[in-house]
């Protein structure tokens, strides 16, 4: 699977869930891991990293998806090296995916994780 797959696949649960439901994702492995009980107030953003941190993933190859704004699920792949993002927009007329560059609010594997 590559980063198109993935995101593709998040769009198929986005059609059938919205964004506002979308819970933050990972797969590692052939292991997915669904965020649950995230805190009220907790950003997802955070309370993703956090569980990729606390699963030992941050050297590891890894899919994410998070809801990284109103209307807005970020995805990604995760390698020791290099981190890749999309951004999946919600519009009245179904979704919209872009590529991001950069993405402000990411820090694993750059050294503010340590």
């Amino acid at each position: 699977m590559d980063l198109q797959e993935f995101t593709q696949l998040t769009l198929a649960v986005l059609e059938d869930q919205g964004t506002a439901a979308y819970a933050p994702t990972i797969i590692a492995d052939e292991t997915v891991q669904v965020i649950q009980g995230i805190p009220f107030g907790l950003d997802h953003r955070a309370a993703l990293q956090e569980t990729a941190l606390r699963l030992g993933l941050e050297q590891s190859d890894f899919f994410f998806g998070v809801r990284s704004g109103p209307g807005e699920i970020t995805t990604g792949f995760h390698t020791a090296v290099d981190t890749r993002f999309q951004l999946i927009s919600e519009l009245r007329q179904g979704f919209v995916v872009s590529d991001l560059e950069d993405c402000a609010w990411w820090t694993l594997g750059q050294g503010r994780d340590q």
